[in-house]
C-alpha cells in the first residue's frame, strides 16, 4: 500500500464514522474519537522508519590493531578488512543476530536471533512512505530474510505482504510464499542466545500441532501470544496465498481449516474459562496486532468476524483495569509501568487518549499505525471510565495453557482517581513476570503505581509462595511467613482422601487447585526464611549486596514511586499521590526504606536492582512473619493529610503474636479477617463476615462486574447507557443489543 493508497483508506474509514449513530453498539464505526486517532497517528510513519533497519543484523568484530567496533555482513570465517587500518583478519563469532550461513552463491541464508521482530516495521513503514526505497526493497530480499517466520518475525511479516507485496518484484512475490511454505526450525530465537539451541520436542512451524490449544503443547510448543502470531499469520497467509501455496508444508486450503479451527476453539475457550494470559502488559500487544492483521486483510468475512470479537475481549478485558493509562491490579506476565512507555500503554493512548504521560514522541507499532480496526464506543467508554464510579469486579482465572479452569480467584476495586486489584494463586506457574497485587493511580506525568511481597527472588515482579494477601475494595493486607514443616501432618483432599503433602506436586489433573496449591508450597518454599540487615544508601555496593542477599529473606517489601517521599507518623507511612492518599501500616516494629540517590544507582552492578531503583524505592519490614496493610482513598473523601491520618487512628487493628490472624476493619468500612495458611499459597478468610471460597468466588464466571460479565460462552458488555452481548455457544457468535 502506498502512503496515497492509506491515506485514501483513512479518509474512508473517517467517512464512516459520520454514519455511527446509525450503528449497531458492537460496530467499530461507533468509534467516537477518529479525528483524534488520525491527528495522533499522523507522524508515526515516519517516527516507526526513524528506528532504521539493517544494523542488527550485521556481524560484529573488533579492529585488531584499533580495537575499535566493525559491522559487516560477514559469517563465521569469512575475511575482513578492517576500515580503520586496512589489515586482514578472519571474522569470528558474528552475534546473537548477526549473519550465520551463505548459499553458493554467496547470499545470506540464514540469521541468528529474529532481528525481524525489530527491524521490519521500520523497513515497512519506510516503505510506505517511499516504496521505491531502493535499501529496504534490497535488505527484505536477502534470503535470511525472507525466510524469518518466528512468531514476532512472522507477525511482521503477516502486516508487510498484504501491504506492500505488490510494490516487490516478481521473484520476491514468489520466493516469499515458498519460504513461508517450507517454514518449520528446532531452534528458539527468541529466547536468547543461552537457549536458541535447546531441544524442542517438536519442530516450531507456522500451522502448529492439531489437537493442541492453539497448535502448542504444553510443554515447549510456545506462549499464548506466540501461538496467536503463528496460527493468526498462517491463517492469513493460506487465505492471501495462491490456491497451489503450501504453509509449513500443509495446503493452502488445509493449512486454513486447520488454524482457523484453533482460533475459533481459543475464542470459545475464552468465554469459558477466560485465558492464561490474561491482561499482559508485556505480551498483550503482539497478540492483538496479530489478531489486527486478521481484521484488516483477511478476504474471509468470517475470520474478520472472529478477530474483531478477540480484539473487543483484550480491550474491553484491559479497558476495565486501566488507569491512567496502565494496568492495575494483577497481571499474568508483566511489570509494574516506569518511566520508559511501553507498548500496551502507547496501544491505550493511540485509541483512547487518555493519560498523563507527555506523549509529544510517542511511537506505536505499525500494526496499529495501519489499522482500520476501532474500539466500539461501548468499549471506549468503559476504557475512559465514562462509567458509573466506583465499582468493584471478580474474575476467575484458568491455568496457563487454559486447561483447568477456575484456578485463582481475583478481586478487582477501582475508584475515581485510583484501583487496587489482587489475585489469589494456587500454582507457582509463572514466579518472575507477574504482578499478583497492585495500586496504580493517576498522576501529574505517568502512572503513580505501588506494590509488593516477598523478594523470593532476584526480582520485584512474579509470585513468592510465602506471601499471601487479603483484598476488599483500597484495602489490601499482605503477609509473608515460613512454611509449615513438610510432613509434619497430612492433608486432606477434596474426596477426603489423605494425601502425603510431600508428593502432592506429581498429582494428576483430575485432582483440586487445593492439592496442587498445598504441593507448590512444599515444593518451592521449603527453605527457611533468614535475617537481612538495612543497607547504606549511600552505597551502590551495599545496596547490591542487600539486593541479593534479599532473596529468601524474612522480610516483606513494599514499592513506591521514588517521586513520592512518605511521611512517618504515629506508626504509619502516609504517601500524598497526586489525588490519592496512601499508607502503609508495617506489622512488625523493625522496618526500614532503601532510597539511594541518582549516583548510587548510576554505580549499581545489579541490571535488574538499577533498572528497578530508576523508578522506585522500597520499604522493607522484617520479622520471621511480616507484612503490612495498605489502605489507599481519594482525596475528595479526606481533603487533607490530617483528615487521613485520624481516620485511620478510627480502625480498629488485631493481631496474634505470630501474624498468622488478623482482623482489621478498613477505611472503607469492610471488616477483613484472614488467617495465614502455612501450608498453601491462599489465606482462610472473612470478609463482612462471609467466607471467601476462592475456588468459586465468581460462581463459575469468568468475569463479574457490573460492565463486563463473561460466563458460559456468553459476553456482556454494557456502559451504563448501551451495551450488547455475544452468544458464542454454538458454532458462529450471534451479537445482540441489551437495549
Amino acid at each position: 500500500m502506498s502512503r496515497l493508497k492509506y491515506a485514501l483508506l483513512c479518509v474512508a474509514v473517517l467517512a464512516g464514522v459520520h454514519t455511527a449513530s446509525a450503528q449497531e453498539p458492537w460496530d467499530p464505526a461507533t468509534y467516537p474519537d477518529e479525528r483524534g486517532f488520525q491527528q495522533r497517528m499522523a507522524p508515526m510513519l515516519e517516527r516507526i522508519a526513524a528506528g532504521g533497519f539493517g544494523i542488527r543484523s550485521l556481524a560484529h568484530s573488533k579492529c585488531p590493531d584499533t580495537g575499535l567496533p566493525v559491522k559487516t555482513w560477514a559469517i563465521k570465517g569469512d575475511t575482513i578488512i578492517s576500515p580503520y587500518t586496512g589489515r586482514k583478519y578472519v571474522q569470528g563469532e558474528t552475534g546473537y543476530f548477526g549473519p550465520k550461513a551463505r548459499n553458493e552463491a554467496g547470499e545470506i541464508i540464514a540469521f541468528g536471533g529474529d532481528p525481524l521482530k525489530y527491524d521490519l516495521p521500520p523497513a515497512t513503514a519506510t516503505l510506505l512512505l517511499n516504496p521505491d526505497d531502493e535499501k529496504a526493497r534490497t535488505f527484505l530480499s536477502i534470503p535470511g530474510n525472507l525466510r524469518q517466520q518466528y512468531h514476532f518475525a512472522c507477525k511482521n511479516c503477516a502486516r508487510f505482504y498484504p501491504l506492500l507485496a505488490d510494490t516487490m518484484g516478481e521473484e520476491w512475490r514468489s520466493e516469499f510464499p515458498r519460504s513461508v511454505g517450507d517454514y518449520a526450525e528446532k531452534r528458539r530465537p527468541s529466547d536468547g542466545s543461552s537457549r536458541e539451541w535447546l531441544d524442542l520436542s517438536k519442530a516450531h512451524n507456522l500451522v502448529g500441532e492439531p489437537g493442541e490449544l492453539l497448535g502448542g503443547n504444553t510443554f515447549d510448543g510456545g506462549t499464548e501470544n506466540h501461538k496467536t502470531m503463528w496460527r493468526s499469520s498462517a491463517l492469513l497467509y493460506s487465505q492471501l496465498f495462491p490456491e497451489d501455496a503450501l504453509i509449513s508444508g500443509y495446503p493452502a486450503a488445509e493449512a486454513a481449516r486447520l488454524t482457523k479451527q484453533m482460533l475459533v476453539d481459543y475464542m470459545k475457550r475464552l468465554l469459558q474459562v477466560g485465558n492464561g494470559e490474561y491482561d499482559s502488559e508485556v505480551y498483550y500487544p503482539h497478540s492483538i496486532e496479530a489478531f489486527l492483521n486478521l481484521y484488516d486483510f483477511s478476504p474471509d468475512p468470517e475470520t474478520k468476524r472472529f478477530a474483531q470479537l478477540i480484539l473487543d475481549y483484550y480491550f474491553a478485558t484491559y479497558g476495565l483495569k486501566v488507569v491512567d493509562g496502565a494496568q492495575a491490579g494483577a497481571m499474568k506476565r508483566g511489570y509494574l509501568p516506569d518511566s520508559e512507555l511501553d507498548e500496551m500503554e502507547a496501544m491505550q493512548w493511540a485509541f483512547f487518549n487518555r493519560t498523563s504521560r507527555d506523549m509529544a514522541s510517542a511511537k506505536v507499532t505499525i500494526q496499529q499505525a495501519t489499522t482500520t480496526y476501532r474500539p466500539n464506543r461501548v468499549i471506549y467508554n468503559i476504557t475512559r471510565k465514562n462509567i458509573s464510579l466506583p465499582f468493584e469486579a471478580k474474575m476467575s482465572r484458568p491455568f496457563y495453557h487454559m486447561d483447568y479452569p477456575h484456578a485463582f480467584a481475583e478481586t478487582f476495586y477501582h475508584s475515581a482517581h485510583f484501583a487496587l486489584g489482587n489475585v489469589q494463586m494456587t500454582i507457582v506457574d509463572n514466579p518472575n513476570q507477574q504482578m499478583v497485587w497492585s495500586v496504580i493511580a493517576e498522576g501529574e506525568n505517568g502512572p503513580l503505581a505501588f506494590s509488593g511481597g516477598h523478594p523470593m527472588r532476584e526480582s520485584t515482579s512474579g509470585h513468592s509462595p510465602y506471601t499471601q494477601t487479603l483484598h476488599s475494595k483500597g484495602t489490601i493486607i499482605v503477609l509473608t511467613a515460613p512454611s509449615q514443616v513438610a510432613g509434619s501432618t497430612a492433608v486432606i483432599g477434596p474426596q477426603g482422601a489423605t494425601l502425603q503433602r510431600a508428593n502432592l506436586w506429581h498429582l494428576p489433573k483430575e485432582h483440586q487447585p487445593l492439592e496442587f496449591e498445598q504441593a507448590n508450597r512444599q515444593k518451592y518454599a521449603s527453605a527457611p526464611l533468614h535475617p537481612i540487615s538495612e543497607p547504606d544508601d549511600t552505597s551502590a555496593e551495599s545496596i547490591a549486596d542487600f539486593w541479593r542477599q534479599s532473596q529468601g529473606s524474612a522480610s516483606t517489601w513494599f514499592y513506591y514511586p521514588k517521586s513520592i517521599q512518605p511521611q512517618w507518623i504515629d506508626e504509619v507511612y502516609y504517601f500524598d499521590a497526586h489525588q490519592v492518599w496512601v499508607a502503609v501500616r508495617p506489622l512488625t516494629p523493625h522496618h526500614f526504606r532503601v532510597a539511594p540517590s541518582e549516583d548510587v544507582v548510576d554505580e549499581l552492578s545489579s541490571r535488574k536492582a538499577k533498572r528497578f531503583f530508576q523508578d522506585y524505592h522500597l520499604l522493607s519490614v522484617l520479622g520471621e512473619a511480616s507484612g503490612y496493610i495498605v489502605e489507599v482513598a481519594e482525596k475528595s473523601d479526606y481533603d487533607s493529610m490530617a483528615k487521613f491520618v485520624r481516620a485511620l487512628e478510627t480502625r480498629t487493628f488485631t493481631a496474634t503474636g505470630d501474624l498468622r490472624s488478623i482482623a482489621y476493619e478498613s477505611i472503607h468500612g469492610d471488616k477483613m479477617e484472614m488467617v495465614y495458611e502455612p501450608s498453601g499459597l491462599r489465606c482462610q478468610a472473612r470478609i463482612n463476615g462471609e467466607v471467601q471460597d476462592w475456588s468459586n468466588h465468581t460462581e463459575g464466571a469468568v468475569y463479574q462486574s457490573p460492565y463486563i460479565k463473561v460466563k458460559d460462552g456468553v459476553f456482556t458488555l454494557d456502559d451504563g447507557q448501551e451495551g450488547y452481548k455475544v452468544d458464542f455457544t454454538g458454532d458462529r457468535p450471534i451479537w445482540s443489543s441489551l437495549y
